[in-house]
């Protein structure tokens, strides 16, 4: 059994999981424990390697960057050391805006016109991700800015308004709870698509998801959905984008300005990042390594409550493999 994103594993959700495997299977975890971790209480992935007798790979080849974005690699790099990240001419880019409504508009013409432009992408291959949802330049005010820009409306697109959000042909959103029943196979937590139908006379949404598979839901469960033109960094991780733009606005606050918040938004980009915003933000974020500590017993019950760990045979890492 292969668990990926093992770093958002909590204590309960573990104590399930691992409840349920029985003797003899063999349980692989696969994360970074660099990257933000659970949202519920405890730090699994990180307190099983500090149990010395559990064998281990540390991956060290990056292939999710190649030779010409490698300065994102580096500068993820001094991000985890404390240190500021660096500018570079091919992928990586730390632009300072003063005030936050700067930074919204910036965000909107990177874009709609300008990164599209100088690297002869789509807006689509650019994603927008925001420490967190409130305040302008946050996740819910740029969705609706870039909703404008890039989706605006017009007599021949439908659009229903559900909460007082307006989905309309064409938008891309997120799914943003577990729906097995839905679709063929079921949507869950995280996926990404595109509106492709609304049906003002039956009441429901077409989604077309990055798969290709498509689900139908009525007006009464758009809760299920969010906007994906601008997403947090929360919702992004487990992903990767073509580019990234990270607005970094002071009023985020020191909960979500943190080291490990800015290092997982920046790896999400394969080919370059951009940081936009005020400079007081990237270095708090950068200086703020308060996530780290958190008041776990695990390592200690796992030592003193459980029976040896066999030593494995061979604990040379490979370093071969992909690191998330």
């Amino acid at each position: 059994m292969v668990i990926d994103e093992a770093s958002m594993l909590d204590l309960a959700l573990a104590r399930r999981l691992f409840a349920a495997v029985r003797d003899g299977c063999h349980l692989l975890l696969v994360g970074d424990i660099d990257q933000l971790p659970s949202v519920g209480p405890g730090r699994v992935l990180r307190d099983l390697l500090d149990v010395e007798d559990i064998p281990r790979t540390r991956l060290t080849k990056v292939f999710r960057q190649h030779d010409d974005s490698a300065a994102i690699v580096l500068n993820a790099h001094r991000i985890l050391r404390g240190e500021l990240p660096r500018d570079d001419p091919k992928a990586f880019w730390n632009r300072p805006v003063p005030t936050a409504e700067d930074i919204a508009q910036r965000v909107v013409d990177l874009v709609i016109h300008r990164m599209p432009q100088h690297f002869a992408i789509r807006p689509q291959d650019i994603q927008v991700l925001c420490p967190g949802k409130k305040n302008i330049a946050g996740m819910t005010d740029l969705n609706l800015r870039l909703q404008q820009a890039l989706n605006p409306p017009a007599e021949d697109k439908p659009q229903y308004f559900h909460g007082g959000t307006a989905f309309r042909l064409g938008d891309r959103v997120q799914q943003v709870r577990n729906s097995p029943r839905r679709g063929e196979t079921g949507v869950f937590n995280g996926s990404s698509g595109t509106v492709t139908a609304i049906d003002t006379e039956t009441h429901q949404l077409t989604v077309t998801f990055q798969d290709g598979e498509a689900a139908t839901y009525p007006f009464t469960d758009l809760d299920e959905l969010v906007h994906a033109y601008a997403l947090t960094v929360h919702r992004s991780q487990g992903s990767e984008y073509p580019y990234v733009i990270v607005p970094m606005v002071s009023a985020a606050g020191v909960m979500l300005l943190q080291r490990n918040l800015l290092y997982t938004a920046v790896t999400r980009a394969r080919n370059g990042v951009m940081l936009i915003g005020q400079s007081e933000a990237v270095e708090r974020a950068v200086a703020n390594n308060r996530t780290q500590r958190r008041n776990t017993a695990l390592t200690h019950r796992i030592t003193h409550a459980s029976p040896a760990v066999p030593a494995p045979r061979d604990r040379t890492p490979t370093g071969q493999l992909a690191r998330d």
